[in-house]
């Protein structure tokens, strides 16, 4: 499905998880790679706007194939006639959940650009996972 991908197993609950990845206001708080977030509005799918990272970039950003409580796809811009989607996933593990972030490349250069940057990309995913769900463990 994705070209690279991380998870993480944490004890809070799907639903709890949910709340808080579905909220794009509450990224920068535990996302260290995020300072700003703009969709206009809730996630859901068709909701666009930008993202700015901790790093300075700033993003054109889309959600797709949102499955509420469960699944979510962000397609950013980020390298020439490339988009990055990002598939966030939740679900059930045990007394907790299985939090996932994959990439993959799409797009004409998508074919180059995959074997030099998902990997790469996907190193920055662990930090995430453990803020959100150091997030979600506190919440709920």
């Amino acid at each position: 499905m994705s070209a690279a991908e991380r998870s993480l197993e944490t004890r809070a609950k799907p639903e709890v998880v949910w709340r808080i990845w579905s909220d794009p206001s509450t990224w920068p708080r535990w996302n260290p790679d995020v300072s700003e977030v703009n969709l206009g509005g809730p996630l859901r799918t068709g909701a666009a706007g930008s993202m700015t990272t901790k790093s300075g970039g700033r993003h054109e950003v889309s959600i797709e194939a949102v499955e509420p409580g469960r699944a979510f796809e962000l397609v950013s811009t980020g390298l020439p006639l490339t988009r990055l989607v990002f598939r966030c996933q939740v679900v059930p593990s045990g007394a907790g959940s299985r939090i996932s972030q994959g990439v993959r490349l799409r797009g004409p250069l998508a074919p180059i650009f995959t074997g030099m940057m998902a990997g790469r990309v996907a190193e920055s995913f662990p930090a995430l996972l453990k803020g959100l769900a150091t997030e979600a463990e506190a919440t709920g």
